[in-house]
C-alpha cells in the first residue's frame, strides 16, 4: 500500500538524484567556464545537497567561495576537498592563496612545498621570516589622500621604505608590492629565495623579501610588508625625469577601501573598509590567485565576459586575446608584436568607454584559460582615467564615479 510517507520519501530521493544528475553538473561547469559564478555556485551547492562528498562540485564551490573573499569558509571547504582528493592541484593552489590573503604565513610555509603550480608569489623562507611579526600593521589617519606625483603613463605616488628618502612608485592592481632589483639592493632589503615572475615582458626571477616600513604622505604607515623584486627594465619615467623604483599593487591596496581618483589626481586610502562610497557606476569584483582582480564586461556587441582589471596595463585602454578581438570584428594587423587598434565600445559593469585605444599582442596567452574559466579582456589605464575608481573588497564590487555628471535626461545608477 502506498502511503503519504512513502510518496514523500520517493520525492526526496528523486530530488536528490536530479541534483546530482550529470546534466546539473554539466550546466554548472558551463556557467563557471563562462564566468557566471553566482549561477554556477548555486548549481554546485545543489549537487552537494545530494552528494556532500562530490569532489568536483565541492572544489568548484570552494573556488567560488575564495573568489568572493569568504576566506574562513573557503579554507574549510578546500581542506575538505583535499581530505577526499589529496592530490587536487587546483585545490592546493587555492588553499595556498586563501592562507596568503588571510596572512596565515606559518601554515602557508608548511603547505607551500606541496603546491606544484600557481602558488602565491612567496617562498617558505620568506614566510618564516615573519615569525613573531604581524604582517601589514597600519598606523596613521583614518583616511589618507595621497597625491599623484604623476598621472601618466600610469599614476605614480611617493613612498618611503624603511625610513629612506621618498621615491616614486607606480600604482598597479595587476601587481603585488614590488621593488626594482637595484633599489632593493641599495636599501639592503633582506630576501629569502626567489620564485618565477611572469609579466608581459616575459619571465624573471622574483626575489622574495620583507620591508619593515612602507610610509606614505600624510602619515600613513604599513609595517612588516611582504615584497618581491622585478627587473630594472620595468620602470616608468615621470614628467620631471624621476624614475619609479617599484609598484604598489593589490597586496597593499586591499588592506584599505582604496580609491584611485584619476580626475582628482590622488590615491585615497580608508582604513574603514566598509565605509560608504557613492558612485554612478558599479561592476562585480572577484579575486583569484594572490592578486588578480576580475570583473565582468563587454566588447562591442559580444556577450558579457570575465575581464582582468589591471590598472597598470600601460597607457592604453584595453587589450584582449586574439579570440576576443576577432569575435568583436576587430582586425588584428599582421605580424608579431604589439599593434594599436580602436575598440568601438568597452563596458565594465554599467560603465562604458567608446572608441577605446586598444593594443593587440599584449594579453598574456596563458591568462585566457589559466584559471579554469575564460578571461576575455583587460581594461586598463585609459579606460579608468575618467573615473574615481574604488575597489570595495568586502562587498565584492568596483565603484566608478565619473568626473563629469551625466547629461540631462540620461539615466545613471547610483551605488552606495
Amino acid at each position: 500500500m502506498t502511503t503519504r510517507r512513502t510518496l514523500l520519501k520517493s520525492a526526496v530521493v528523486a530530488g536528490l538524484a536530479a541534483a546530482t544528475s550529470p546534466k546539473t553538473l554539466d550546466r554548472a561547469d558551463e556557467l563557471f567556464a563562462s564566468g557566471e559564478f553566482a549561477a554556477a555556485g548555486a548549481l554546485y551547492r545543489k549537487v552537494l545537497g545530494g552528494d556532500p562528498d562530490h569532489v568536483h562540485a565541492l572544489a568548484r564551490h570552494a573556488y567560488i567561495t575564495l573568489m568572493t573573499g569568504r576566506l574562513p569558509l573557503a579554507k574549510r571547504l578546500l581542506k575538505q576537498v583535499l581530505r577526499l582528493d589529496p592530490g587536487n592541484t587546483r585545490a592546493l593552489g587555492n588553499l595556498a592563496d586563501a592562507l596568503w590573503r588571510a596572512d596565515q604565513f606559518a601554515e602557508l610555509a608548511a603547505l607551500l612545498p606541496s603546491v606544484k603550480k600557481d602558488g602565491p608569489t612567496a617562498t617558505a623562507a620568506q614566510l618564516r621570516s615573519f615569525a613573531g611579526l604581524r604582517p601589514y600593521t597600519i598606523s596613521g589617519p583614518a583616511t589618507a589622500r595621497v597625491p599623484f606625483a604623476a598621472a601618466d603613463p600610469l599614476p605614480m605616488i611617493e613612498a618611503s621604505l624603511n625610513g629612506a628618502p621618498p621615491e616614486l612608485f607606480f600604482l598597479d592592481t595587476g601587481a603585488l608590492f614590488a621593488l626594482n632589483q637595484d633599489y632593493a639592493d641599495r636599501l639592503a632589503i633582506p630576501t629569502y629565495g626567489h620564485t618565477t615572475g611572469r609579466t608581459m615582458y616575459g619571465e624573471h626571477q622574483a626575489h622574495q623579501g620583507r620591508v619593515d616600513t612602507l610610509g606614505l604622505p600624510g602619515g600613513l604607515t604599513l609595517g612588516n610588508v611582504p615584497v618581491h623584486t622585478i627587473p630594472d627594465a620595468i620602470r616608468l619615467t615621470a614628467p620631471d625625469g624621476r624614475i619609479t623604483q617599484g609598484a604598489i599593487g593589490t597586496s597593499v591596496l586591499a588592506r584599505f577601501l582604496p580609491t584611485l581618483d584619476y580626475p582628482g589626481r590622488a590615491l585615497v586610502l580608508r582604513r574603514d573598509r566598509r565605509a560608504a562610497v557613492r558612485a554612478r557606476h558599479s561592476a562585480p569584483l572577484w579575486w583569484v590567485g594572490d592578486h588578480y582582480l576580475l570583473s565582468r564586461g563587454t566588447v562591442n556587441d559580444l556577450d558579457p565576459m570575465v575581464f582582468f582589471v589591471d590598472t597598470g596595463g600601460g597607457d592604453i585602454g584595453f587589450t584582449a586575446p586574439p579570440s576576443t578581438f576577432t569575435a568583436a570584428g576587430i582586425e588584428i594587423p599582421p605580424g608579431a608584436g604589439f599593434h594599436p587598434v580602436t575598440v568601438r565600445e568597452v563596458t565594465l559593469g554599467s560603465a562604458a568607454g567608446r572608441d577605446v585605444s586598444g593594443l593587440t599582442g599584449a594579453f598574456p596567452p596563458w591568462f585566457e584559460h589559466g584559471f579554469g574559466f575564460r578571461i576575455g579582456g583587460l581594461p586598463t589605464h585609459r579606460f579608468f582615467k575618467p573615473y574615481a575608481i574604488t575597489f570595495d573588497f568586502p562587498r565584492g564590487r568596483i565603484l566608478m564615479e565619473p568626473a563629469v555628471p551625466p547629461a540631462p535626461g540620461r539615466s545613471s545608477s547610483e551605488v552606495r
